[in-house]
């Protein structure tokens, strides 16, 4: 990201309030029902609101964003609802993350082809999940939609293939009220698994 893109987002967040309730994905709370607590990271967080309900959880969260304002909101958020969260105001490009560190990792609405993957890959630790749903193509067709740059939505059966060194534990195309999306469960193998 450049600078140019920090600055559209501090003014799209510095126009924004702290919002009043906390709504976290109800994807993700479904797919970390089974899991115990442990160390998460949530890159492109935006308001924090997953990373906020993982910390009130029991999960020990990373958070990043390119927006410090974003940021701001996220930790007056956090401070309502009694979470800590560690914010990391940070562009994606020079984000690195600690090998092997991260039980889950989430990515909600986000999409980087280029640097992601890799950050991912090296973060997870041998058995670590990623939860991943972002836009497909189809939902620029939408006649709701602001998203107008095909290079930020996903073709038909993207998704797994930017991740080949995790192994695939679910995937799907949804078409959901408001979104279509995909949707990815992986998981980092461990020693031995193929």
């Amino acid at each position: 990201m450049s600078s140019a893109d920090r600055q559209r987002w501090d003014a799209k967040y510095a126009a924004k309030a702290v919002p009043d309730e906390l709504e976290p994905d109800a994807w993700l709370v479904e797919q970390v029902a089974s899991l115990p607590p442990g160390h998460a990271l949530e890159p492109a967080c935006g308001l924090g609101h997953n990373a906020i309900w993982l910390a009130q959880q029991g999960w020990q969260v990373d958070a990043v964003d390119v927006s410090p304002v974003g940021l701001r909101l996220a930790s007056e958020l956090a401070d309502r609802h009694h979470a800590k969260v560690h914010w990391i105001a940070s562009d994606l490009d020079e984000f690195t993350a600690p090998p092997g560190t991260y039980d889950l990792i989430l990515v909600f609405r986000f999409l980087d082809r280029a640097r992601l993957p890799a950050i991912i890959e090296q973060a997870l630790r041998p058995g670590g999940r990623l939860l991943y749903e972002t836009f497909t193509l189809a939902h620029i067709s939408r006649p709701e939609s602001h998203m107008k740059n095909q290079a930020f939505a996903l073709a038909p059966g993207e998704l797994p293939e930017l991740f080949p060194r995790l192994a695939t534990l679910s995937y799907s195309e949804l078409t959901l009220p408001d979104r279509d999306v995909a949707r990815l469960v992986a998981q980092r193998r461990t020693r031995g698994e193929p």
